[in-house]
């Protein structure tokens, strides 16, 4: 069984109910989530040995955190716990032209109050074959981006591969030290994943995105040469309303595009998707499954996301096969 080290924040996540804005109702519905631990779940629900790593405040709510991650399977025992609160955020579904809306509490959380060397990076990773962050993780402190390239090169000088989504979050940081923060990292990455729109813009790659295939083949190259990452893989979202969006993903590697499905997607839920996108690209890819394969799986999940409450997708890797076939019909 392969295992799989995710580093990053658990939030509560509050969502008025139904399509109401934020405080229209009279109640909210709440749920765990957050990027790097999105990952984790799905995982773990694919059969990987999904170890996640982050801090913890010493409380009722933070017990439940880790009751949450535990009910899918999540190995919860590299989490510490310390002073500070659990990192909140409101979501407002979007419908029809009006945008979804996300508005983050999280500061002095325990996780983004965490200091680099709360994390043993050779204990934690000792038994990994993989190592995954988002960009989330070091936009919350510099003592998190300093950790963060702690676990990359103690990973990167054992032969364990490193996947970073750039997941680039402009209420987080700034554009410029979202850049400068990211090229120390992405040296050190193996795989990186990122929206063909948010790595053009960060990295200032100037490429001409109207035709998205050839913007994703162009960026990807430009990256690849850039870093030296063994992959890069991209993501192309088109929004036609909030209800309804298009998705398909492409790989590169050795100088050759994987283009997976298009996917034209209602909307239940799609915080998570890029996070989905992830996870069964990692699974994917620790499985052996050629390039193809795995941006097929990697796209159909993040498809499959869109139709889940919550953020994470809770899943197995049959649905997720019988997506890339298209089969929407009732299984009886």
């Amino acid at each position: 069984m392969k295992t799989l080290v995710s580093f990053g924040e658990i939030m509560l996540r509050l969502s008025p109910v139904g399509k109401n804005r934020l405080f229209q109702g009279d109640s909210f519905g709440y749920c765990f989530g957050g990027s790097e631990a999105n990952v984790a779940v799905l995982c773990s629900e694919l059969g990987m040995d999904s170890v996640y790593v982050t801090k913890l405040p010493d409380n009722q709510i933070g017990s439940a955190a880790k009751t949450e991650l535990q009910k899918y399977g999540v190995d919860i025992s590299e989490i510490v716990t310390g002073v500070g609160r659990l990192g909140t955020y409101y979501y407002e579904k979007g419908a029809g032209i009006r945008p979804a809306v996300c508005v983050y509490d999280r500061a002095y959380s325990a996780f983004s109050l965490s200091k680099r060397e709360e994390y043993d990076w050779k204990s934690i990773l000792d038994r990994a074959d993989a190592f995954h962050f988002s960009g989330i993780t070091p936009a919350l402190s510099d003592e998190l981006a300093a950790a963060c390239l702690d676990g990359c090169l103690y990973a990167k000088s054992n032969g364990i591969k490193v996947f970073c989504d750039l997941n680039y979050r402009s209420k987080l940081w700034e554009h410029e030290k979202a850049y400068y923060a990211m090229r120390k990292l992405l040296p050190n990455v193996d795989v990186f994943i990122s929206s063909v729109y948010q790595a053009n813009d960060i990295f200032g790659l100037g490429v001409d995105v109207s035709d998205t295939e050839k913007a994703c083949e162009t960026a990807a190259k430009l990256l690849y040469e850039a870093f030296g990452f063994e992959v890069v893989a991209l993501t192309v979202r088109k929004t036609y309303s909030a209800d309804k969006n298009g998705f398909y993903g492409m790989i590169y590697k050795d100088n050759t595009a994987y283009f997976s499905e298009k996917y034209e997607t209602n909307i239940v839920d799609r915080v998570g998707s890029g996070d989905a996108f992830d996870g069964a690209l990692i699974y994917a890819y620790l499985n052996g499954e050629d390039e193809q394969k795995a941006v097929e799986l990697a796209a159909a999940a993040a498809a499959l996301k869109h139709g889940v409450e919550g953020d994470f997708l809770i899943s197995n890797i049959k649905e997720i096969e019988d997506a890339v076939d298209h089969s929407g019909i009732t299984q009886r």
